[in-house]
This record gives C-alpha cells, structure tokens and sequence, in this order.
C-alpha cells in the first residue's frame, strides 16, 4: 500500500509548486473557517449579553483572576497543573485579541464592526476557496492526461504478445474507467485532507480551548470510528478492485462485438451477444452494488456516532450551565457546540477520502501494473547506426517459443541476399508469418539471431530498423480517416503526387477516384465502406509510398478477387525489383518466379530452392502445388 502511494505521488512530482500554493490556500481557507466561527462568541456577547466579555481588557479580569488563583505561585505549579491552566490562558489571550479588534464604545458601533469583519473574513474564506479549487483543477485534469499519455505510450513500447494475451477492453478500461476512479482519489484527496484536516485540528483546539473536560469526553467516541473507517475502506478497496475488473468485461465485450459485428450478424447471433453483454453488465451491477452499500453504509453510522457524541455532551455540559454549578460561561458553551458540530463534517469528509483513498489503491495497482510491465522486446542501450542495406539477411539458428513453451520455430537458418525474392510456404500454423515477425523485432527469438548486413538486429533501434522495412499483413488494418491518411500513414508533409503515384502503382487510384470526394473519402471502422479488395491496395499502396528497402508480404493478395490479384500482383511484381522482398503466399502461383523457395512444417524448413526445382524434387511442395492446381481445376469444371 505505501508502495502504491509513494508511486502515485512520485507521478505529481511535475505539480509539486501549484499544489503548496493550493495547500496554502487551503490552510488560509481553514483558518478563515475557525475564526467565523469564532466570531460566534463576541457576536452573542454583543446582541443578547450573555455574559459581559465586550468591555475590552477589564472584561477578562474575572476570568485572569479565575487563572491566578488556580495557580498562585509559579513554585508551588506542577506540570499537571500548568498543562491543566494552559487552554484558559490561550482562551483569555485569544479573547482579548478578538476584543482589541472588534470592541467599540457602543454596542452598535460593536456591532456594525463584527458584521465587517464577518464580511471581510467571508470574503477571504471564499476567495481562498476559490483559489486551492483553481489550482487544484489544473493539477487533476494534468494528472489524469498525464497518466493517459504514459499508458498510452507505455502501450506502444510494448511487445505483440502482451496484446494477444490481454482483451482489448480491459487494456481500455486502464486508459478511461481506472484513470477516472483514480483521478476522483485525488481530487477528494488533495480538495480535502489539507482543509478538512485543519478545520478537525482548529475546532479541536477550540475545544480544548473552552473546556478540555469536554473535549475529553468527545474524544471517547473518536476510536471506535475510526476503527469503523478504516475495516470499512478494507473492505472497500477489495470491492473496488472487482468492480473495475467488472467494468473492464463490459467494455471487452462491447469492443469485441462491434469490432466483429459482420460475423454477429453472419450467424445471427445477435441474441447471444446481447445476453453475453447482459450478464457483463449484470456481474458490473453487482459488483457495483456491494460496494455502493459498504461506502453508504459508513457515511449514516459515521454520522449518527458523531452526533450520539455530541448530543450527549450537549446534554451533560447543558444540565451543568442550567444549574449554575459549571464554570463553563454559557457564550463558551454555545461556542463549543457550534465548534464541535462544525467539525463534524470533516470528520465525515475525512472518513470518505480514506474510503476514496482505497478506491484509488485498486486503480493505482491496475494502473501501475501496466506500467511497469517489461517490453520483451528492449531497445538497446547504445543502438548501432544502420547504414543503407546493402548485402544480405542472415538467419542464424532461430528458435522461437511463445509462452505456451511449444516451440514455433525450431533451429532455422537461412539467407536473403539483397534484391532477391524469397517466399516462404507451407501448411497453416506452421510458423511461416512468425519467422518473418521476428525481423521487424514484433518478437525475439530465444535463440539465435538475425543479422542485416553483419549486424545484430538486437543492436538497432528499433524504429529504424522498421524504418526499412515496408509490410503488407494478412488482415488489412485501415483507420476511420481518410484515404488519403491511411496511405500517408506515420508520413508527415507527404505531397498529394506522391500518395496519387503509390495509389497508382497498387492499381487503386482508379476505384478511389470513383468516390465523390476521391482521396478525401472517409473509410469506415477499419475500413467497413471498402470492399476487401480495396483495403488490400490501400495497404500496399501506404507500403508503396515508404519506399522501403525490405518488403514484406504476408498473404498480401489473399483478399482480392482474380481481377484485382493479377493487377495488384503486376504492381507488386514492378515493385519489387531491385528491393528484397519476402513472401508468404497460399497462392503458391503468384511466388513462381521467387529467386528462394522455403518450405516450411512444424518450425523446420523442410525443403529449399526455385520452384522448378521443388516441383522436381517432390515432397511437401510438390503436394501443396498439386492440390490447389487440382482444386481449381475441379472449381473450373464445376
């Protein structure tokens, strides 16, 4: 728990200057507080007489005396007694400083005093309110964006891995549901404790002040709520952390049925997606409800302890004035009770920032969690520069393994030399797209290296040796933007010839004029209003316009129709010459004239060489290509 506190103040560092200034603010707000308060007394002293404090410094004399004879010499003193004489020394020294301030020759003049001096202390009570919420302010809306841009980034240096073992709706829910309960933990946190716990101290000593007998009495009640607080915000912290799991289900299960809402509507499983929805958010409900009912539980009990305390001290020290057997002063007394029942709401305030607090813990430590898990795939700490490619890709006994342990890859080797085609095929889930993952760093082997031009690919930053590369994946990922942007994608300051050339090189230009606004046209959630064969040459087309020295091609044509794969597949086949390029094909005719062919099965290459050499050799490769042949004929014959 300390942990997670020193964590989360550690990020307000940045803030430290605006929250003193808020932090004194509070403290100016707090003092104006108790001294309004205070104004009580002289106020009741003035209109009623309820007693005779308004004339000025031979009104204290009583109550000086009152001291002196308690304590007629200073040898004769014990600590006790000094400790016992000293709050009526503060209440007569403060008495007379109220008095010196507002005591006039009349009680009017008296009168129209207290009410400008209520006024002026209102209006820097409130000014001083005004000020700390201000700052405050600013403090939480930078914090929570700061938090999301850490998450966020932090989320980018991460490894793909992380992503396929986390849903996307809990790795959401971090960004927005958890940042918000935390951010609320501050808010109440920093608006509050400094105040709220001031205010507990001032009216404190104002009890003390009065009559400590009293006070005593009134703190009997303090331990058991404070017990009660602190088993309830337990309690509450474990709550907490469900319902953010909870919340985090609702938003995976909303994410995953919009992003997959063609497949829903295929299998009219709609009513199964909405009781899959249902119970989310009835679990949310729940989880949501148990909570609600432990935190509104503590605010009633809280409460109703407080003012058990204060009614029973109203009832004694009253039965005393009433009697006239009490050296209370009745104008003390009113003051007393006002100062305790004043207190009463910090107290409950601060009750609830230590339920809050523990709220905030859970969305800290799911937070933090995030934040501090290690990218598997680390940038150097001194990378190399890369110069321009020039030679050959070296595979060198790759072994590669997710974390289920089942090895994928398997001790391959092998090598690209610059401007060569080579294309990697094989049954599906044989390793083939995960090989070529690992050049781009998306993962790293377990063993083994891959080396560009001699170089450790380890040793490289990796945005530039991305920066090389240029990749067209199996699934076509557009953005909800215009076409123009997803061709230029992470491109700044990119000419409409250039984005225009590539469309043309990847034989989209043609469809994209087609639209009424052309390149300006907006393509939908991940590219909903094209068809998949027009994502497929938007993504060769971004490709294209990187211009890059590697290409790689997983499954690039697999969504076209025979028409577009033969005009996509004559830009490709423009492009690629004079660049490296790697293939991975289930067409195995569109990789015919690949310079290196590379069979793969079970994490081994099985078979190498040019695909007349592999049609003669026979094996797995013989039998692949033979059975698409055989099927399309047989869908020909049909």
């Amino acid at each position: 728990m300390d942990l997670l506190y020193k964590k989360t103040f550690r990020l307000l560092k940045p803030y430290w200057g605006r929250l003193i200034f808020a932090s004194l603010s509070a403290m100016m707000f707090s003092l104006m507080s108790g001294a309004f308060i205070w104004m009580i007394g002289p106020l009741l002293g003035t209109i009623f007489n309820v007693s005779t404090p308004m004339t000025a410094v031979p009104a204290m004399a009583p109550s000086t005396a009152q001291v002196q004879v308690v304590t007629p010499g200073a040898s004769d003193q014990t600590f006790l007694d000094k400790l016992m004489a000293t709050p009526d020394k503060i209440k007569v020294w403060i008495k007379r400083q109220v008095d010196d301030l507002i005591v006039r020759p009349s009680k009017s003049t008296t009168l129209l005093r207290i009410c400008w001096v209520a006024i002026v202390i209102a209006f820097l009570k409130n000014l001083f309110l005004y000020i700390q919420g201000f700052f405050m302010a600013f403090v939480q809306q930078s914090f929570i964006r700061d938090i999301r841009n850490r998450l966020f980034e932090q989320y980018q240096k991460l490894s793909l891995a992380y992503f396929h073992q986390n849903r996307t709706g809990q790795l959401i829910s971090r960004v927005t549901n958890d940042v918000v309960v935390l951010n609320e933990t501050i808010d109440i946190g920093f608006n509050h404790l400094i105040s709220d716990t001031l205010e507990v101290i001032i009216f404190s000593a104002f009890l003390i002040i009065l009559s400590w007998k009293l006070t005593l009495l009134a703190a009997l009640i303090l331990p058991v709520m404070f017990l009660f607080i602190y088993k309830v915000g337990q309690k509450l912290k474990k709550y907490s952390y469900r319902s953010q799991e909870r919340m985090a289900d609702v938003n995976s299960v909303l994410e995953e049925t919009v992003g997959n809402i063609r497949i829903v509507k295929a299998f009219a499983a709609d009513r199964f997606e909405i009781n899959k929805f249902f119970a989310a958010t009835s679990r949310y409900f729940k989880a949501l409800l148990k909570m609600t009912r432990v935190r509104m539980l503590a605010t009633p009990i809280n409460d109703m302890l407080a003012t058990a305390a204060g009614v029973f001290i109203l009832w004694y020290a009253g039965t005393g004035i009433l009697s006239e057997e009490s050296s209370l002063k009745a104008e003390d007394f009113i003051l007393f009770v006002f100062s305790m029942f004043s207190m009463i709401k910090p107290v409950k305030s601060l009750s609830n920032i230590h339920i809050k607090l523990q709220e905030g813990l859970a969305a800290a430590g799911r937070i933090f969690e995030v934040m501090e898990t290690p990218p598997k795939v680390l940038e150097p700490e001194h990378p190399v520069p890369v110069p321009e490619f020039s030679r050959a890709i070296r595979y060198n006994d790759i072994v590669f393994a997710y974390d289920t342990g089942e090895r994928v890859i398997d001790h391959i080797s092998f090598e690209v030399k610059k401007g060569q085609i080579v294309a990697l095929v094989g049954p599906s889930g044989a390793g083939k797209s995960t090989l070529f993952d690992l050049l781009p760093r998306f993962y790293d082997p377990q063993e083994g290296n891959i080396e560009i031009d001699g170089i450790d690919i380890r040793t490289v930053a990796t945005k530039d040796l991305r920066a090389q590369m240029g990749i067209v994946t199996q699934e076509t990922y557009l953005f909800n933007d215009t076409i123009r942007k997803n061709i230029a994608y992470g491109m700044d300051d990119v000419g409409d010839d250039a984005i225009a050339n590539a469309a043309r090189m990847a034989n989209a230009h043609d469809f994209i004029m087609q639209f009424p606004d052309g390149y300006g046209t907006t393509v939908g959630n991940r590219g909903s209003l094209l068809s998949g064969g027009q994502r497929q040459r938007l993504a060769i087309a971004r490709a294209l316009l990187k211009n890059p020295q590697i290409l790689i091609f997983d499954e690039a044509t697999s969504a076209l129709d025979t028409e577009s794969e033969i005009q996509v597949q004559e830009a490709i086949n423009h492009l690629m010459k004079g660049r490296t390029t790697l293939v991975i094909a289930h067409r195995l005719s569109t990789i015919t004239s690949a310079d290196l062919i590379l069979v793969i099965e079970a994490g081994k290459i099985v078979q190498r060489g040019s695909h007349q050499s592999l049609l003669e050799e026979g094996g797995l490769y013989a039998r692949l290509y033979h059975m698409q042949f055989k099927n399309q004929n047989g869908l020909h014959d049909v």
